[in-house]
This record gives structure tokens, sequence and C-alpha cells, in this order.
């Protein structure tokens, strides 16, 4: 059986090195993102609107965020009022605030007002999503967070909470970070099936916990037999059922999120993510079971020669050179 670990993750040019976010790149986000913090808080003070906080969310706080084939890598970062609103204004007028007040920050294009967050492009070529939050109090300890969504009023959503248990589930496996990188890979090559497909593979949040839900560590250090079985389980339990719980909500079905076109194209790249996986597992050249990955994860996957058809060419190589000498000293 090939084994392609290092193709995947600890060779220096690695599938991960090139598909997770470098540390100069995390760090213009941070910078941004704190700019853009107390910027917004400036705005809203001088206008007189009610305080507010901010909490990482999404991939970035998850550890999992991915560096996309188009380039514009993102950070969510929810706004909550604190406390909560006393008379709370509709989701329309909440996001208008934060879209007028952020077209004012100098170095970012003008902002997107979205259904669920306003986001803010920066011109350095990446964006910040920011959801918008009002705290509601159920007693003197606890609060729950309701989301504000344009046409749709202010719905219950925990971020925090997500991120919460994803961490635990982490911590279930002791397998150095493993499951975190298998998120990472399944993102990556959603991202890389999205270049060419119509319909889009469903967002990194449901990817997440699906990988999550059917991680598979079995495999020890193999990056790739993780990554694919896990795969393999994800298609083989939706196939049984679809339905996709939300974790920390369980009055939620995830798949009420895509649509049937979406949930059948996703399944369709599913079946073929998995025989390509299966076929790259079993090869017993690495080389070509590199080739295989690579037809379902683009470019960015590396390809190393085998070492026997390495030492054949060197072999080759010396025995020529040698033979060429010879007959050059033969001639003089």
């Amino acid at each position: 059986m090939a084994n392609c670990h290092k193709n995947f993750f600890t060779a220096t040019d690695s599938y991960h090195s090139k598909v997770t976010l470098d540390g100069t790149k995390k760090e213009s986000l941070k910078t941004s993102r704190n700019k853009l913090r107390a910027h917004l808080k400036k705005e809203f003070s001088e206008k007189n609107r009610p305080s507010i906080k901010f909490q990482m969310q999404g991939s970035f706080a998850m550890k999992t965020t991915v560096n996309p084939l188009n380039g514009d890598y993102d950070i969510d970062d929810g706004l909550y009022f604190k406390p909560q609103l006393e008379e709370r204004p509709t989701p329309e007028t909440v996001h208008r605030w934060v879209t007028d007040a952020a077209a004012s920050y100098p170095t970012v294009d003008p902002p997107v007002d979205k259904n669920k967050c306003v986001r803010v492009p920066f011109k350095a070529g990446y964006h910040i999503d920011i959801p918008i939050y009002d705290l509601v109090k159920e007693d003197d300890d606890n609060a729950l967070p309701y989301l504000a969504v344009k046409g749709d009023g202010w719905i219950f959503s925990d971020p925090k909470k997500l991120t919460g248990w994803f961490d635990d589930e982490v911590s279930k496996h002791n397998n150095n970070g493993q499951l975190r990188r298998v998120v990472r890979y399944l993102k990556a090559w959603a991202d890389f099936e999205n270049q060419s497909s119509r319909s889009k593979i469903p967002c990194g949040l449901i990817l997440t916990i699906l990988a999550a839900e059917e991680f598979q560590d079995d495999y020890g250090d193999n990056d790739d037999e993780a990554f694919g079985n896990t795969a393999s389980v994800i298609r083989e339990r939706l196939l049984d059922d679809d339905s996709i719980s939300n974790p920390v909500d369980e009055d939620e079905n995830l798949r009420d999120r895509i649509s049937d076109a979406q949930f059948n194209n996703f399944m369709e790249r599913l079946r073929v993510l998995v025989e390509s996986a299966d076929t790259a597992i079993d090869h017993q050249s690495e080389e070509e079971a590199a080739k295989e990955w690579k037809k379902r994860l683009g470019d960015r996957f590396p390809v190393y020669e085998d070492e026997d058809s390495t030492k054949a060419k060197t072999f080759g190589a010396v025995t020529v050179g040698n033979a060429i000498k010879v007959n050059t000293g033969s001639a003089t």
C-alpha cells in the first residue's frame, strides 16, 4: 500500500503547508481585526449607539482556516451588544449601523451588507465578516445570543458554544492535531471542486461538523488514510440519513441550508473523492498514488518520484557518464 503522508503533511512543500494560512497572513488579519474593532467602537460611541464587544468565531477560532485558491481569505468576528438591547431595533437597522461605521474606515472597500453579516473587504485582499448579536439574559449568569438576520428577525445562534464543541471533539483524539488537518483538507478539496462546479459544495461549517463527527482516527500518522476514510464514512452516513444536526442546537437540521441540487452535487463529488482515495491508498507506487490524489485536490498537491525510480535514473546517469569518459579516454 502507498503512503502519501509526507505529501499531505510532513514534506517542506506539503499539501497542508500550501492550504494553511501562513503566519504573515494570520498576523495581518489579526491586526486588521483589532484596528477595525477599535474604529467601530469609536463610531458607535460618538453616535450614542449601544455599547458593543467582539468575539472571534468560525474557522479562525477553531484553527481550521484554509488559504483559498482565489486568495480572498477571511475571518468571522462577531459583534455583540452589551448588555442586551432594551429596545431591540430591526436587523436591518443594526446592519446599517455597522455598515455605515465600517464604511468610514480608511483601508477598506465599500462594505457589503449581507443577510447574516456585514462583510468588510480590505484593500490588501482579504475580508472580515461581522455577524451581529444581541445577548438576551436568561438569568444573572447566562445570556443567549440572537443573530440579526435581515428579513428573518433575530434568530438564536451560538457560535462560541459551537467552537467549544469542536475543541472538545479535537481533545477526544490524541493524534497531534490530525482532526484539524483533516478538516482543512476537506475544506481545501471543496474549494478546488468549487472552481469547476456550478453547484457549490456546502459551507465550511457543515464540512467541519461532518468531519468531526465521522473522523477516522485509527490510522496513526497517515493523513492520507485518515482523510480518505473520513470522507468515505461521511458519504456512507449521508447515504443512510441525510440529516445534519447542529451539535449545539438540536432543533436545527443544517441539511435545510442545502438545496437538493447542491446536496446531490456534494454526494457525487464525495463519491469521486472516495473512489480516488481508495485507488491511491491501495496503489503500490507512492508516485502514482500521489498523482491520483492530485486529480481530486489540484496542483497544490505535490507528487514525488518513487525511490526506486530515482535510484534507477541516478544509476543510469552514472553509467552513461562513465561510458563517455572511457570512450573519450580511448580516443585520445
